[in-house]
């Protein structure tokens, strides 16, 4: 898929690999509705200034009414959806996840992290089956292995994702694929490297060659594409 004139929705776009995602999209000459919780002034201001075209809509993921808004916003603004990234996602605390917090708390990372992705891969199917659309969902290397992890409920939904990405390979009309990143060199993960760790993040720009490569190749379906660090 040629990413010119291509309409795309991307989820967290706010901030770090979100942010990313939407510049390297509207880079590519697609119009690109983005969303996040709370506003993107910056990203929609960076994309405006180097001529690209972008909208934004704010909404909670958590809710399935805040993932109908997303898709909507973006099939009702730009006519039809090409591109779907389901990049939202991460722990809304830093302390040590399940069960040392409230069932609340972990289930909003579960809503997150994996209902919404596939929540939103549903409804926007119509619209991305009717020109042979593709989803790529943001993962984590969280989601692999078999070493502990502080927070099991993040760890569980983001093996979800990317076995549920496989899962999707044979969707008639719309590819899925996945991307699954260790730490991407985002100004929150660079400052909770621990000390004296001197293995690179991976780079906002690895990421989204990453993206890029499965947006483009036609023949990518049910594909989990692992980014280690360094």
């Amino acid at each position: 898929m040629d990413i010119q004139n291509r309409i795309a929705l991307v989820t967290g776009a706010g901030v770090g690999t979100g942010r990313a995602i939407g510049e390297r999209l509207a880079a590519g000459g697609a119009a690109v509705a983005l969303t996040d919780v709370s506003e993107a002034d910056e990203t929609l201001q960076s994309i405006n200034a180097a001529g690209g075209r972008a909208g934004f809509v704010a909404a909670d993921l958590t809710s399935p009414d805040g993932v109908r808004e997303a898709v909507d916003f973006a099939v009702d603004t730009y006519g039809g959806l090409d591109i779907l990234v389901n990049n939202a996602g991460g722990i809304p605390y830093d302390t040590p996840g399940f069960p040392h917090v409230a069932s609340t708390d972990w289930w909003r990372v579960l809503d997150l992290n994996l209902r919404a992705p596939l929540l939103a891969i549903q409804l926007a199917l119509p619209a991305l089956a009717d020109g042979g659309g593709t989803v790529v969902n943001i993962g984590s290397t969280a989601g692999l292995g078999d070493e502990p992890y502080h927070s099991p409920e993040y760890g569980a939904a983001k093996a979800g994702l990317m076995r549920a990405t496989a899962c999707l390979r044979d969707l008639p009309g719309v590819r899925v694929n996945c991307v699954a990143p260790d730490w991407v060199a985002t100004d929150r993960a660079l400052a909770s490297l621990a000390p004296g760790d001197e293995t690179p993040p991976v780079s906002l720009g690895a990421l989204c060659d990453a993206m890029v490569d499965l947006v483009e190749d036609d023949s990518a379906r049910g594909k989990v594409v692992v980014l280690e660090r360094g």
